[in-house]
C-alpha cells in the first residue's frame, strides 16, 4: 500500500509498505480522510519534530478493515473517527490524569496519509469513535485537532460573558471559536491576516479582525477599552487564545488582556519567542500551555462534533488525492489561500 513519508524539508513522498496486521488488541482501517495538521506543516517546512522517512499524518476517520481477537463492540465494515494519541497508562503524567503529556507515545497510531493505518489498543469511545450514518469522513478527520480545541477551552476556563480573543485562525484556532461559541461565549473576537480563514471564522456569526493593515494592540484597546493594574496599563481582554504562532501576537496578548487574565498559548512557533516576563508578573497574568489533549477530551470533542453542535464540514478548502500529497502539503503551507485541506486515498 502507499504511505506518505517525510524525505527532506518541503518533500513529502509515497513509498511503498506492506499492509498493517492487527495484534489481538488492534483495528486496521482503510482511510477515508486526513487531513493535514499545522505541526505537519511545520515538518514539512522547516523538518520540525521529525526524522527522515517518518510516516505523516494523524487526523483521519475511514473504515474498519480488520480487528483483533480482543478488540470489542467493532466490526469489519464500521465507521469510526480517531482518537490517535496512545499514552503508556502507567508513567507519572498518566498517573495524574495528564495523559497528553504521557513520556512513551509508542502506541500512538501514525500513518494517516496512507490507503490504511494501523490503530493499536482499539478501545470504543477511547481510541475509536463509531460515526453516525449523517457524519462524514471528513468531519470525522476533525476529531483529533477539535481535542486539541476543546483542550485548549476547558484547560483555560474563561468566563464565557467576558472578551475573548482567538488569534490564528488555521485550523485550531477555528476549531476553538467553534468551542468557544457552542459553549455559550457572548463576546469572543477571531483575529487573522488570510482573507479565507477569516470569512471561514466569519461564517459562525463571530466578529473578526483582519490585521494586515493595523495594529492588533490598538485594534483590541479600541474595541474594548483599557484597563489599569498598579504598574501596568492594558486591555480589557479576559481571555486570548494564541493560534498562531506568531511572535508578535504573542508580544500583543500580554499587553491586551486586562490584569488577572489569560494568555492560553495553543500555537507552536518556529523560534523560541522573548516573553515579557515583568507585564505577566505585574498584572499577575495567566501564561498557560495547552498541549494535545487526553482522551476525555477526545470524548467531549466527539459528541460536539455528533450532535452538529460544532460545524467544521465548512472548513475544507481544498481536497487532494492521495497520489497528489505533495500538492496538499504545499497548498496547506500556502496560508492566504486555504483553510483545511483534506487528502482523500
Amino acid at each position: 500500500m502507499r504511505s506518505a513519508v517525510w524525505q527532506g524539508v518541503g518533500a513529502v513522498g509515497l513509498v511503498e509498505v506492506p499492509d498493517p496486521e492487527p495484534g489481538p488488541r488492534d483495528a486496521v482501517l482503510d482511510i477515508g480522510a486526513c487531513g493535514i495538521c499545522g505541526s505537519d506543516v511545520h515538518a514539512y517546512a522547516e523538518g520540525a519534530w521529525i526524522s527522515s522517512g517518518a510516516p505523516m499524518g494523524h487526523e483521519f476517520a475511514g473504515t474498519i478493515r480488520a480487528v483483533g481477537a480482543e478488540v470489542a463492540g467493532l466490526a469489519v465494515g464500521d465507521r469510526v473517527a480517531v482518537n490517535p494519541m496512545g499514552s503508556c497508562g502507567t508513567c507519572p503524567q498518566c498517573a495524574a490524569g495528564r495523559t497528553n503529556l504521557c513520556r512513551d507515545m509508542r502506541s500512538s497510531a501514525r500513518g494517516g496519509l496512507s490507503d490504511a493505518v494501523l490503530v493499536p489498543d482499539a478501545v470504543v469511545g477511547t481510541r475509536l469513535f463509531r460515526m453516525p450514518e449523517a457524519m462524514t469522513f471528513e468531519e470525522g478527520a476533525f476529531l483529533e485537532p477539535l481535542s486539541v480545541a476543546v483542550r485548549a477551552v476547558r484547560h483555560a476556563g474563561p468566563d464565557l460573558s467576558t472578551p475573548l480573543v482567538v488569534a490564528g485562525l488555521g485550523t485550531i484556532g477555528q476549531c476553538v471559536l467553534r468551542v468557544l461559541l457552542a459553549y455559550g461565549a457572548t463576546d469572543v473576537l477571531g483575529v487573522d491576516v488570510s482573507p479565507a480563514r477569516l470569512a471561514a471564522a466569519a461564517a459562525t456569526g463571530a466578529p473578526v479582525l483582519d490585521v494586515r493593515d493595523g495594529d492588533l494592540r490598538d485594534a483590541l484597546l479600541e474595541r474594548w477599552g483599557t484597563s489599569v493594574s498598579p504598574y501596568q496599563q492594558g486591555g480589557n481582554v479576559a481571555a486570548f487564545f494564541e493560534c498562531s504562532g506568531a511572535l508578535p501576537v504573542l508580544a500583543a496578548a500580554t499587553t491586551v488582556t486586562r490584569a488577572g487574565g489569560t494568555v492560553a498559548l495553543a500555537g507552536l512557533t518556529s523560534s523560541t519567542p522573548p516573553v515579557d516576563v515583568n507585564t505577566v508578573v505585574q498584572k499577575e497574568l495567566r501564561l498557560l500551555g495547552s498541549f494535545a489533549y487526553t482522551a476525555a477530551d477526545a470524548r467531549e470533542a466527539f459528541r460536539l462534533l455528533a450532535e452538529g453542535l460544532v460545524e467544521v464540514a465548512p472548513l475544507v478548502s481544498h481536497r487532494v488525492p492521495l497520489a497528489r500529497v505533495g500538492e496538499a502539503f504545499a497548498t496547506q503551507h500556502a496560508v492566504d489561500g486555504s483553510v483545511k485541506v483534506v487528502v482523500l486515498p
